[in-house]
Formats: C-alpha cells, structure tokens, sequence
C-alpha cells in the first residue's frame, strides 16, 4: 500500500495510492515485490522521480503485518541510493573476451580517516591497438565500504620500468616524481557504481604509441571508524578486444579545480560554484584534432561531502542546450556513470 511518513516518522496511509502491485513472490529465504508507479504523481506526499538519485529506503518485520497494521522493523532496515531512470546498459560482451588486472598488492591501509595510495601499473597489451570495452571494479570482499573511488591517470611513456615497485600514499611530500607525470584521468570508478561498459561502436584505445603505456591507479580509502590492521587488495579489472570499434573514447574534465581559493562564504544556506570549459579551452582541445566535435555518451558527476546537488550546463551560440547532466539529490556514496540517451555533440 501506499503510505508516507510525517517529521515525525509516523506512517499514514496515503488518501492517493499511486503504488501498483504488478506481482509477489516468497520463498524460504526471499520476498519480492514488484510494483509501479508514475513519476510524476501530482500528490504532495509523494516523491517525483527524476533522473537524480533516489535514496530508497526499506526496512522488514520478520513477521507479516499484524492487524493493527505495521510491526515495528527493529535493526531490519537499510538505505540504498539508486538511480532509477539511468537507461540500461545493452551488453555485447562475449564472456571469452581477454583481460587484465591492475591490483593493489597488500596495501596497508592506515587507521586514519582519508588515504589516496597510488600505484603505477604498465599496460601488458602493446604492440598493437586493441579496444577496452568494459571496466570493472574488483573490490576485495568486505571492503566495499572502504573503498571510495579509484581514479586511473595516463603517466608519461618515458619513465621505465623501476617506477613499478612500490605504490605509495598520494599528494604526500614523499610521493615519487613519477606520478607527477600523471595528469589525465583515463578512467575513473566512485563507491555505489558497477562496472562500465562502453557503447558498441565506441573503446577506450590500448596498444599503440600515442596510448597510454604507463598508468597511475588512485585508490581512496574511506576510514571513518579509524580500523587498524586493514590490508587491500582491491583495484580494477579491464576487458578488452582485437576486433576494434569505429571511435576511440577518452575523458574530458570540467569544473572547478580543488583550490585554496574555492571557499563557501560561512553561514550561507546554499551557495553555487561554477567552473567554465570555455571556448577558448574548448578550441585549444578540439579545434586542431576533432573539429566536427566530440560526442558525450555518458557523465560522471563528482563532488565531496559538501556537494548537494551538480549541474553540467551546455551552452552553443550564447544559447542554453539542455542540460548534459544533472543531479539535484548527490550522493558522495553512490556516484556513477549516467549514461545518456542520445549522444550529445560538443563543438569547438
């Protein structure tokens, strides 16, 4: 049925049930339920939903209702942010295509709130131009929660091969010269997001001189409860083909560059930050090697803890197109990919 809560947490049952059961099912260790409902439901105690994150809440008595209605669920109760209109992803894997693996090796996670470990990898395909076309986390089993997000950088080609050895803590003063060649993100993967799967006509190039040979993998580790005595041994999985795509994928980065001088004025209730990928940016990048323009077939939205809602604005001619992106719900512990409908052409 239909309920809604007040402040006060008190279920009601809503006068306007929008919820639809389509089916149910039970077995000794599973309910499910399906149900619909419209996005848009023109009833003040409900939710739209739109194409931000939804955070779904659930909570379970292990006894059916009662008479009186409701038994309270105790510890049985949970969250999950979701996503709910992201389109589905079609998938045109076969499962013999080949891979490889670029993992930390026992990395001691300190008990301390925040850790960034970088680790250098070299690509093991070369040679010859193959396309990724999915990448997926591995994430060590019981530390979902510990790993935030992992960021992985193209280096410079002209390091060799003693850069390998050992990872170490980012953005420390200690930190190897090497991985200040790394500078462009290549792929990046954020807590709560799955695997990505690039579109069929589209790979990420591996293989040839101007790819990336050298790669930098950005591990965050997120620490709050300051647990001692954690060794990881998470990292990302890379799938990839000889049958090669039309179009080579790459990333571009826009927004506001973490800064001592990005500051929110103390006591605002809400305050916007805006960072512009701008057209002379935008024709230094494209103008001399992609002057039809590029196109974006999906977005990733990033922001810290004080990050509530990001818009990625399009404009073209001084008109507004429609927005590439948004989410006006952000999550820090559920960012993934948003993978667009149609692709969106973005011109010098």
């Amino acid at each position: 049925q239909d309920y809604f809560t007040d402040e006060n947490r008190v279920l009601k049952k809503d006068p306007q049930q929008d919820y639809h059961l389509e089916y149910a099912m039970e077995n000794s260790t599973h309910t499910i339920l399906a149900f619909s409902r419209e996005l848009h439901t023109c009833d003040t105690n409900d939710k739209s939903i739109t194409e931000s994150t939804v955070r779904v809440i659930w909570a379970y008595h292990h006894k059916d209702m009662g008479e009186a209605g409701q038994n309270y669920h105790g510890s049985n109760r949970g969250a999950k942010s979701l996503r709910l209109l992201n389109p589905e992803r079609e998938e045109v894997l076969s499962a013999s295509l080949p891979y490889f693996d670029l993992t930390n090796k026992d990395v001691p996670v300190p008990d301390k709130d925040t850790t960034y470990w970088c680790q250098m990898f070299k690509i093991p395909v070369q040679h010859e131009k193959h396309h990724v076309t999915k990448v997926e986390p591995l994430i060590q089993k019981g530390h979902e929660n510990l790993v935030h997000h992992i960021l992985l950088y193209q280096c410079s080609s002209n390091l060799n091969d003693s850069v390998l050895d050992y990872g170490h803590e980012c953005y420390h003063p200690n930190m190897p010269d090497s991985f200040l060649t790394c500078e462009t993100v290549i792929f990046a993967w954020a807590i709560g997001g799955e695997g990505f799967t690039y579109p069929p006509h589209v790979g990420l190039s591996i293989g040839t001189a101007a790819d990336p040979l050298f790669v930098l993998m950005e591990v965050h580790y997120d620490n709050p409860s300051y647990t001692e005595g954690l060794i990881d041994n998470s990292g990302l999985r890379l799938i990839y083909t000889p049958v090669l795509r039309k179009y080579d994928a790459g990333v571009i980065e826009a927004g506001l560059w973490v800064s001592l001088f990005h500051n929110i004025p103390p006591g605002m209730p809400e305050f916007v930050s805006e960072g512009h990928c701008t057209l002379e940016c935008l024709e230094e990048a494209l103008g001399a090697e992609r002057p039809a323009g590029i196109q974006v077939f999906a977005v990733l939205l990033h922001a810290h803890l004080a990050g509530r809602a990001i818009r990625m604005r399009h404009f073209h001619n001084g008109e507004e197109q429609k927005l590439l992106a948004y989410d006006d719900e952000f999550d820090f512990n559920f960012q993934e990919f948003q993978y667009l409908k149609e692709e969106r052409t973005i011109l010098p």
